[in-house]
Formats: C-alpha cells, sequence, structure tokens
C-alpha cells in the first residue's frame, strides 16, 4: 500500500503552483494491459464548466485492436469546441500500447504508449509518449501516465511539454469500480516543473456484458476540480467514456 501513501505527496507537488495548466481534455488514464483478440470502439468526451474556459470541449473517438498479449494499435480522432465556433476536427493519428512486463520485487506493472497525430484546422503535428504504471493489491488498482508531447513542424514551438494522468480506484460490487483520477501539467523544456496545476475529482467506473448484446460496455466517468491556478480557469470538468468491445 506504499502507491497509496504516496499519492497525497505527488499531489501536494503537483498542486504547489503558480501558473495555468493544461486542462488535458483529450486524455485518459490508461492501463498498460493488451488483451489479445480484443476490438474496442470507445468514444470519450471532456469538458470545461463555469468559469473563462466553460464550453471549451474535446471528443476523441478510438478504434484499438489487441494484436497480441504485448501489442495494441488504434486509429484516433479528435474533435474540438470552442463557445461560439462550433466544432472542429483538430487531428487525426495512430496509437499504440506495448506491454512491457512487471518490476521485479515492486510488483509494478509496465507498459508504453506512443502516438503520432497529424493536426487539422491550425493544429500543429504532435507526437506523444507515455510511459505506463500500474499497481494491483486486492481490490485496488493504481494507475500513472507520465507523458510527453512534442508538436511538430512550423505550427509548433519546438517544445516539449510534460504532463501526468492518474487514478486509483477500489472495485466495490461486481463490475462497478469507485475511486479518483487527477490530470495535469509538469512544465516544459523552457521550465520543467514550471507549469503545474490540474484537476482531480471522483471517477467512476463500470463494465460487464449487458444481455442480449454481442459486445462488452464500458464506462468511464469523472467530475473533477481544478487546483491551484486553475481554480481561476474553470469551476469543474466533466469527464464521460463509453467503449464497446468485442473478442475476434
Amino acid at each position: 500500500m506504499r502507491f497509496v501513501s504516496l499519492l497525497p505527496v505527488v499531489l501536494g507537488i503537483f498542486c504547489s503552483t503558480t501558473a495555468r495548466a493544461d486542462p488535458r481534455l483529450d486524455e485518459k488514464v490508461y492501463s498498460p494491459y493488451v488483451l489479445k483478440g480484443i476490438a474496442e470502439l470507445e468514444v470519450r468526451s471532456a469538458q470545461q464548466v463555469g468559469g473563462p474556459t466553460a464550453g471549451d470541449r474535446t471528443t476523441v473517438v478510438e478504434a484499438e485492436y489487441g494484436l497480441n498479449d504485448r501489442l495494441s494499435l488504434a486509429g484516433i480522432a479528435a474533435i474540438e469546441r470552442a463557445p461560439g465556433n462550433g466544432s472542429r476536427l483538430a487531428g487525426v493519428g495512430i496509437e499504440a500500447v506495448y506491454y512491457v512486463g512487471q518490476v521485479p520485487k515492486l510488483g509494478v506493472d509496465l507498459g508504453v504508449y506512443g502516438e503520432y497525430k497529424h493536426g487539422l484546422n491550425g493544429n500543429a503535428d504532435v507526437v506523444e509518449a507515455k510511459l505506463l504504471l500500474a499497481k494491483n493489491v486486492d481490490r485496488f488498482q493504481g494507475l500513472v501516465n507520465l507523458i510527453v508531447e512534442r508538436p511538430l513542424g512550423s505550427r509548433g514551438d519546438g517544445f516539449a511539454t510534460y504532463g501526468y494522468a492518474a487514478s486509483a480506484t477500489w472495485r466495490t460490487t461486481g463490475y462497478l469500480r469507485l475511486g479518483a483520477e487527477a490530470f495535469g501539467n509538469l512544465g516544459s523544456d523552457r521550465k520543467f516543473l514550471g507549469e503545474k496545476g490540474g484537476y482531480v475529482g471522483p471517477q467512476l467506473l463500470w463494465e460487464g456484458h449487458p444481455k442480449g448484446l454481442p459486445f462488452e460496455v464500458d464506462i468511464d466517468a469523472g467530475w473533477l476540480f481544478p487546483f491551484g491556478v486553475d481554480r481561476s480557469d474553470a469551476r469543474s470538468q466533466i469527464r464521460l467514456g463509453i467503449g464497446l468491445e468485442k473478442r475476434f
């Protein structure tokens, strides 16, 4: 349970900041695990509520397939919406998750994530990499994603940004898990640990196979609240993801 005891310390570091953080509306907390032969279609959306950024929303559509027990590939599309500007396709790309294995003696599962996204409608091309960590203890699961993202081409400023996504959930009854998740920034090449802040709040996860349907349904819902300087940007952030899975 050392993993659990470290979470308040880590979040405390993230909160001691005086700069605006990216709300990371296009992110989710990834696990390092890959399931062979499983195809998944997922739609997830996150939106700012209240404050100057109220109404900003990003929706991601992702189609993923597990090639084997180590590697999955996916195609993605991101749609952004800002009040008064309508919705626009921000980018399309491909992503891969590779399960490396378990770290000896620590019981931490390790994976890596890579993504290339071609920017559209004025957005820069982006490459993104993540280190995916998972710890399971009885009904508890902790996930931590460490993120580095770099824009490419003339539309990007050439500087990489660093961030995190993390969750801690407990299986309660049946297929229901309850807990908390957090998203935020850790700075950039210009000033590492200089642009911290983010959003944290309760999370609900449910997965099951409803009677009569030929696929499994996954639901991921969260209601997050800003901390630090982000409290001036929005009052809260809502997240909802729905996935359909089927084995082939």
